[in-house]
């Protein structure tokens, strides 16, 4: 019996008596029993981690004293986060996104073990392993593990398992992404009332690497009754007022009420006579903030930062090439509009991931590779798809035939960088050596 596990239904926690099974035990605080059905009585004496298999790993195991079984509780196996089914002859163990984990088979007729708790004996807290809240925090574009743990504790997102944050956790892309010195005062309060009624709207840039596509600025545009933000790339910065005009006519096509105000810095992307005449035929109030007062710009300034250092940590995270820069935007702006809206986030994948696409090609010899290799860069805009660096093609396609290996970044020699200075803005024909020395340095500001 020390080598066969009963998946048990009535326990309320992972147990076992045989010391093997441990690669660390740790000593229990208090004196805890566990009484068997004959009225016999066994302490626990320490607590562990145990790994069954390669994916099935059991957190908080006791350790019981004339213990002659190895039991592995339901109840505990879904409070962890798992999906535990029985059928006739088997039993089969999947995790959150429905991936076989585990398959057991009978031990004989054995199906329930009748085990009772004394007075004094704490119940398996619910936690999680600390692999999980990394692979979701890295999934969620690097979310701080206070926010992730009180987003999953209060069951906001669906697919998001119960997750605990161990001590002291350091996660070194947020060391580097999100030292500060001082940050803006947010708003006390939203001053809006209905959805597309202020617009807040700021550019960042210029990048110091073009993005693969050839732009060099981002631009930021927040509602401020929602905080939902849109991104767009632009070549140069004069392009603001075409992306503007556009969201603007969709959003009051969409809406049934009346758009009200926009809102900026005093940039001259923005403070323009073609602004001026669209705000007056629209009848839209177009509101500055003072010049040198990002504050009182705070809402689209603090969206910036945000999205800035989920990029800059998200290509940190597998040595991304920085002119991936706007894909690392995309994807993290994508995330952002998706975590306080109670959406699923099954499909969700670390930024720049291996990851394998699925050839459609024609037919293929009965020995070639069935896939192309790839790195993830985010989620399509239109669809439901991931878009996928190809390695071979050197290109970004979008597909939803895509595998992803989350456990390491692409094992590729890096991507050479590819300056691109086709129609550089003015500001920038000047400064072509100095980008190419410092394209390979952190990207401390688009």
């Amino acid at each position: 019996m020390e080598d066969v596990w009963i998946m048990d239904s009535g326990c309320s926690r992972h147990m076992t008596g045989h010391r093997k099974w441990f690669s660390s035990l740790n000593p229990v605080s208090i004196k805890e029993y566990i009484t068997f059905g004959d009225n016999g009585q066994g302490k626990v004496m320490g607590v562990g981690p145990v790994s069954l298999s390669a994916k099935l790993s059991l957190r908080e195991v006791a350790f019981v004293r004339n213990l002659g079984f190895n039991l592995v509780s339901v109840s505990q196996l879904l409070d962890e986060g798992f999906e535990v089914r029985f059928k006739k002859g088997a039993c089969c163990v999947l995790d959150a996104e429905e991936t076989l984990v585990c398959s057991l088979l009978p031990f004989g007729q054995v199906i329930r073990v009748d085990l009772t708790f004394v007075s004094g004996l704490a119940r398996c807290l619910v936690t999680s392993p600390s692999a999980d809240i990394w692979k979701w925090h890295r999934r969620l574009g690097h979310l701080s593990f206070d926010l992730l743990v009180r987003l999953s504790s209060m069951g906001l997102i669906r697919g998001l398992p119960k997750l605990r944050a161990e001590k002291d956790l350091v996660c070194h892309p947020c060391r580097h992404g999100k030292m500060v010195a001082a940050s803006h005062t947010p708003m006390s309060q939203v001053m809006t009332s209905y959805l597309g009624e202020l617009l807040h709207m700021d550019t960042v840039g210029p990048a110091r690497v073009a993005s693969v596509s050839g732009k060099w600025y981002v631009l930021v545009v927040v509602d401020d009754f929602s905080r939902f933000s849109w991104v767009f790339f632009m070549e140069f910065k004069d392009e603001a007022f075409g992306f503007v005009r556009d969201l603007v006519l969709r959003l009051r096509n969409e809406s049934h009420k009346a758009m009200r105000a926009i809102r900026s810095d005093n940039g001259g992307e923005f403070r323009n006579s073609r602004f001026e005449n669209f705000c007056r035929d629209l009848g839209l109030e177009h509101q500055f903030s003072f010049p040198y007062t990002p504050p009182q710009n705070g809402v689209v300034e603090r969206k910036n930062r945000t999205l800035v250092e989920m990029a800059q940590m998200m290509l940190d995270e597998h040595r991304t090439p920085r002119r991936f820069w706007a894909e690392a935007v995309n994807a993290a702006c994508y995330i952002a509009n998706r975590i306080f809206l109670q959406p699923s986030v099954k499909h969700l994948r670390a930024f720049g991931c291996r990851c394998f696409v699925l050839k459609k090609a024609g037919h293929l010899d009965k020995f070639e590779s069935r896939c192309l290799d790839g790195v993830f860069l985010g989620y399509a805009s239109s669809s439901r798809a991931f878009r996928v660096w190809i390695l071979e093609a050197k290109q970004v396609v979008e597909t939803c035939e895509v595998s992803f290996d989350e456990t390491m970044p692409c094992t590729t020699p890096p991507l050479s960088f590819q300056v691109i200075m086709k129609k550089a803005p003015p500001s920038l024909k000047m400064r072509k050596v100095q980008i190419m020395l410092v394209m390979q340095e952190p990207l401390h500001r688009l």
